[in-house]
């Protein structure tokens, strides 16, 4: 029975498509001197044209200017029947006109099929709809002729120059009866010549996450490439990525453009394809707050300036992620269950963590780290610094030294605080290979430099901070503090050093805590609904009160969002349908969940 429904419907679709002849196409306004005109007619295949005839009107007057009599002509085997100039025509088809060219106007014109005797419409005759077979009223960016529209008992004026490219594009019947503008599909079906390129998605992600100007890349997914030379014309930045002359499936990508421009991306071969798409700027803003928590948890070997929210300065060697497990110290809360660690010697790349900037207070850091190698040191008078409190990638506004005492060929070294020049060093000396917890501390008023080493953990949570093991002055304080850096500072200055367990605060407490905060508690504290979500929104829930930092990342590990919560939804209507990464911050709590965009 579903058979029989589907060939009654073939049937039925097939008799409203060729139950009368209608104007399947029409080409006005052609390269040069229009020598490519054409008018195509559409009906049932090899019927007779006999009683039928094509008026063309001049829209400067509304009055026809020629009259074509379709007596003895036939439609071909496909069912078109062609007026056209002598460069197209051929076989049984008119010539529009002889021997000349750019005969069919351009508009604010029509043509209709009337069933009528030519000698009833001669030149200058008016509109009429007594024996109106079909119309089409037409222009290239006219206004519309309303003497036209009404006097053929049409709504519609067609514009060739719809996708301005009138010279290069016709108009064309769909099968619902109206018309659209693409290139010509002379003497085929209206949908045999279509662009193989398709545009499948636009993304946008920044290149870097600073407080100030930054840069950011588009990525075009694409297929139907390999069929057509194209040309990638963007709005700013530079084209990269996928060639689709080339290959088939890829990304196009569109680099260095700058953070609050945005972009449009024009993609042709001058044919057939006239592709457009765009993005907006994303916000490249740190997505942290203070206080924050970094356990390295990571995979073991991957580059640590690959991970979200690192980034790489400088150039040389990658800082690693290590392991398997973390490093601890006595009555400090860790994720060493879980988490990993990075290590680093000598010279090479620097990685730069960020995060909103502070312009007032103090701001600390704490971390655990080991010595493990100080063989290859050289430099005696300061060694080298291998961890900052900065407010730019330069400046290393706070920064700690460790130093070989008595030299490089013992186990034991001394450890240095300060901005710039000597620093000042720790009175007594630690030995490689054991563990050691250091806070680091800057204050944004006076520009006074702290560092703690081996805190006693009964000051760890405390209201306020004990007396520092050491200290300094930076003459010239900072106005605003935003980020922490590790160095590698060069083969002879930097020893071989694992590093782990990372917060930033703006309080003694937010970096010594005692007990695993909220997120590293309990994960279960924080819940996200509706996960799925397709309403453009998804709520994050948690017993703690503070306001969140969420960060969402796609698939590729590119930032898509950074927010700060203060109640609990979360804005995703940008998203694309797809699977997302959310990192969330609360407090001393970071923890990662799987995101579903519908």
């Amino acid at each position: 029975m579903k058979k029989i429904y589907f060939l009654l419907l073939t049937l039925l679709i097939s008799s409203l498509s060729f139950g009368q002849l209608v104007i399947n196409e029409i080409d006005a306004d052609t390269p040069g001197s229009d020598t490519a005109e054409f008018l195509e007619l559409k009906w049932t295949p090899n019927t007779a044209l006999d009683g039928y005839i094509v008026v063309f009107f001049n829209g400067s007057n509304d009055l026809s200017y020629a009259t074509i009599d379709l007596a003895g002509k036939t439609t071909d085997a496909a069912g078109f029947f062609i007026l056209a100039n002598e460069s197209l025509a051929a076989g049984q088809d008119v010539v529009l006109p002889a021997g000349g060219s750019g005969f069919i106007q351009n508009g604010a014109d029509a043509v209709a099929i009337y069933q009528a005797a030519a000698a009833s419409f001669p030149d200058g005759s008016s509109v009429t709809t007594t024996g109106l077979v079909d119309a089409l009223v037409y222009g290239t960016a006219d206004a519309d002729d309303m003497e036209l529209l009404t006097g053929l008992g049409e709504t519609v004026q067609y514009d060739e120059s719809a996708n301005s490219a009138s010279a290069t594009e016709s108009i064309q019947r769909k099968m619902d009866g109206t018309y659209e503008t693409k290139a010509p599909t002379f003497r085929a079906e209206n949908d045999a010549a279509v662009c193989d390129l398709s545009l499948i998605s636009t993304t946008a992600a920044c290149d870097a996450f600073t407080a100030g100007t930054d840069t950011y890349s588009v990525s075009i997914v694409y297929t139907g490439g390999g069929t057509s030379t194209y040309t990638i014309t963007p709005s700013v930045g530079t084209v990269g990525g996928d060639d689709p002359s080339l290959i088939a499936d890829g990304i196009i990508t569109i680099n260095g453009i700058s953070e609050g421009t945005d972009v449009s991306v024009s993609i042709g071969d001058g044919g057939l394809c006239d592709l457009m798409t765009s993005a907006t700027s994303p916000s490249c803003v740190p997505a942290n707050t203070l206080p924050l928590y970094e356990g390295f948890n990571y995979t073991v070997g991957a580059n640590l300036g690959d991970q979200p929210n690192w980034r790489n300065i400088n150039s040389g060697d990658e800082i690693l992620i290590g392991g398997p497990g973390g490093l601890t110290y006595p009555g400090l809360a860790s994720s060493s269950g879980t988490g990993n660690h990075v290590s680093f010697a000598g010279i090479g790349i620097d990685d730069v963590l960020e995060y909103t900037p502070v312009s007032s207070g103090t701001v600390y850091a704490s971390f655990i780290f080991t010595v493990t190698d100080q063989s290859a040191v050289t430099d005696l008078t300061d060694g080298g610094y291998f961890a900052g409190i900065s407010s730019s990638d330069t400046a290393y506004d706070a920064r700690l030294w460790v130093r070989p005492n008595p030299d490089a060929s013992g186990n034991t070294f001394d450890i240095g605080v300060g901005n710039t020049g000597l620093p000042t060093v720790t009175p007594g000396t630690y030995t490689t290979g054991t563990n050691i917890f250091a806070v680091m501390s800057y204050d944004i008023a006076t520009g006074n430099i702290s560092a703690w080493i081996n805190p006693d953990s009964g000051t760890f949570g405390a209201g306020s901070a004990p007396t520092a093991t050491i200290t300094a002055v930076d003459a010239s304080p900072a106005s605003s503090l935003n980020s922490f850096i590790l160095r590698q500072d060069s083969d002879g200055e930097t020893p071989a050093i694992l590093f782990d367990e990372l917060r930033i605060g703006t309080t003694w407490a937010s970096v010594t805590p005692t007990t695993l905060s909220v997120g590293e508690n309990s994960i279960t504290d924080f819940k996200i609904y509706p996960n799925p979500t397709s309403v453009g929104y998804v709520n994050i829930a948690s017993t703690n009160t503070a306001a969140m930092s969420v960060s969402v990342f796609d698939v590729l590990g590119k930032q898509v969002l950074n927010q700060t919560l203060n109640n609990n939804r979360l804005n995703v209507a940008s998203l694309k349908s797809g699977i997302y990464i959310m990192k969330i911050s609360q407090d001393n709590a970071t923890i990662t969940k799987k995101l579903v965009i519908k």
